[in-house]
């Protein structure tokens, strides 16, 4: 009897242990599966990324609506330009291709609203553009007389951008293009190396330890998909730990643009929820990641989602029917345009008469109707974008009203309108707003 009860009692005990293992193997194998996923993903030397909308854009149309309030309610034309969103694509690409970064090779292209054909690829430090401007101005509203006269006015200064206008290839030299950035007064500051492999471990420490703490469960009906659910303080505590890493690596310039751009927004953890992503794996290698962004809308039902679809071995190279673009004159219009707005005032010392302020006004309201002209809607809604975009050092530039920007330079002020639709011209005055 001591011996039945004493072999019970150790079969008891076993089949106690092994579904207790059969658990932690159930948790720990998708775990293990997406940690080797992501190492092969570290390694790869051909990655490309492409980034999408996910799930119903009525669902995120139905909780805009709801949450939008007062005179800047959600509108018809908001909606419009989700639609567009949800018909559009972005992908990133890189192939490390050997030592150093010489030799390194990228790729960019989009698809907006159905538009394919927008692409910049550089190979043995040249750039290789191509966008089908008619295609993507006339979509947005212009006509094809409008586009036609501005290919004409700009071949006329640089010969052979017509081709880019007509959606060929155009190539810029590396060289050519640090030129420019230096007549352009912006400073070039390219991370090193180094700091692109620290920042590169910070990310994965950053992933490494949301995964530790996190449930993860593979999808019974696709062995592909994974669910991973972590909560808003973990994910909150990650990012505080990252942007303080960040700001260590960083120069003290980098680290101040980071510390304006975030502000207080770390200051205060979030109410603890669940967050959930949703991951595919096929035979050990990622393919997507998907964040349903209506999971952090209270009350909110349905799927709006940012999906990211993973790609290796992207070949990238370098067409072989591009024109070369001088961009001489680029430099000699841009240098005499400077010269004609700043010579009376002196190089940015900022007369009276404003002129440094009215070269920077003229831009950001030339970039609010670009940004309305491409994206639709009207130019008043793209200005505090396009000031943020413009202003850089000492050029402060600050939203007045609607459609109205003051932008001061130095001791020069000047005062831009931009127009209410986008077939007029920004309306610049050297005077405070």
């Amino acid at each position: 009897m001591k011996r039945f009860v004493a072999g019970a009692v150790a079969g008891v005990a076993a089949l106690t242990l092994t579904v207790g293992c059969a658990n932690q193997i159930q948790q720990l194998e998708p775990k293990l599966e997406l940690k080797k996923a992501a190492e092969d993903l570290g390694a790869a030397e051909k990655v490309g990324f492409t980034v999408k909308a996910g799930g119903s854009v009525d669902d995120l149309i139905a909780v805009a609506k709801k949450e939008s309030t007062g005179e800047e309610g959600f509108t018809d034309e908001d909606a419009d330009i989700l639609r567009k969103l949800y018909n559009s694509s972005f992908t990133v690409a890189w192939d490390k291709a050997g030592e150093g970064v010489k030799d390194d090779k990228a790729l960019i292209n989009a698809t907006v609203d159905g538009v394919t054909g927008a692409e910049i690829r550089v190979v043995d430090q040249v750039a290789y553009v191509k966008v089908p401007v008619k295609d993507l101005a006339t979509k947005f509203g212009a006509t094809a007389a409008e586009v036609d006269e501005l290919a004409a006015e700009a071949s006329a200064e640089v010969p052979g951008v017509d081709k880019l206008f007509n959606g060929g290839w155009v190539s810029i030299a590396a060289s050519d293009l640090e030129e420019f950035t230096k007549q352009a007064g912006v400073p070039a500051s390219p991370a090193s190396q180094a700091e692109n492999d620290k920042v590169a471990a910070e990310l994965k420490t950053s992933a490494e330890n949301l995964l530790q703490g996190a449930d993860v469960v593979r999808d019974s009906t696709d062995e592909t998909h994974l669910t991973v659910t972590t909560s808003t303080t973990k994910a909150f505590a990650e990012v505080k730990r990252f942007v303080e890493a960040l700001e260590k690596i960083a120069t003290k310039d980098q680290a101040s643009i980071l510390s304006e751009a975030i502000g207080g927004e770390l200051d205060t953890p979030p109410a603890d929820k669940p967050i959930v992503l949703d991951l595919w794996i096929d035979n050990g290698k990622f393919q997507a990641f998907e964040v349903n962004f209506l999971q952090f809308v209270e009350g909110a039902t349905g799927r709006a989602s940012v999906r990211v679809e993973i790609s290796t071995g992207t070949e990238i190279t370098a067409p072989t029917d591009a024109t070369k673009l001088d961009l001489g004159p680029i430099f000699e219009a841009f240098g005499a345009g400077l010269g004609e707005g700043l010579g009376g005032a002196g190089l940015g010392s900022g007369s009276a008469g404003g002129s440094d302020a009215k070269v920077w006004a003229e831009l950001v309201g030339q970039q609010a109707v670009l940004s309305a002209l491409t994206e639709g809607g009207k130019p008043a809604k793209y200005l505090k974008q396009a000031a943020e975009e413009t202003a850089f050092g000492n050029i402060k530039i600050k939203v007045v009203r609607s459609g109205v920007a003051q932008v001061n330079s130095g001791g020069s002020v000047a005062c831009v309108t931009v127009p209410a639709t986008t077939s007029g011209k920004p309306k610049v005055v050297a005077a405070a707003c």
